[in-house]
């Protein structure tokens, strides 16, 4: 989705809140609009808010729910908990990503249809 239209973020901002507190739902409503969070958006949010780039990037790599690239349409997680990793969770992620051609470490591309 484009984000050179930033209308959405201020109107989120003006809803949700503008003081440090609101970087979460804040954080939510722009990945909820866009699918990810676009750092055209995060910038505007520091302009028009309380809210430091330092809040939003700790907030937002300290939670894996959130995203600062586009994601396909379908996401796959693999457990990777003690339990999970006992019982093959790691044999269930390399079949995924050999079928998927997904490269170690890597996500799957976009391509053009």
């Amino acid at each position: 989705m484009e984000t050179g239209d930033l209308t959405f973020v201020e109107a989120t901002v003006d809803q949700v809140g503008r003081r440090s507190e609101a970087v979460i739902p804040v954080l939510q409503a722009l990945q909820e609009h866009y699918g990810y969070l676009p750092e055209t958006a995060l910038r505007r949010v520091c302009e028009i808010s309380e809210i430091t780039p330092a809040a939003i990037l700790g907030v937002s790599t300290f939670y894996d729910m959130f995203r600062h690239k586009p994601v396909g349409k379908v996401i796959v997680r693999v457990c990777r908990g003690t339990a999970c990793h006992v019982t093959g969770a790691e044999r269930v992620e390399d079949v995924l990503r050999q079928r998927l051609a997904i490269p170690e470490g890597g996500d799957t591309v976009r391509t053009a249809a």
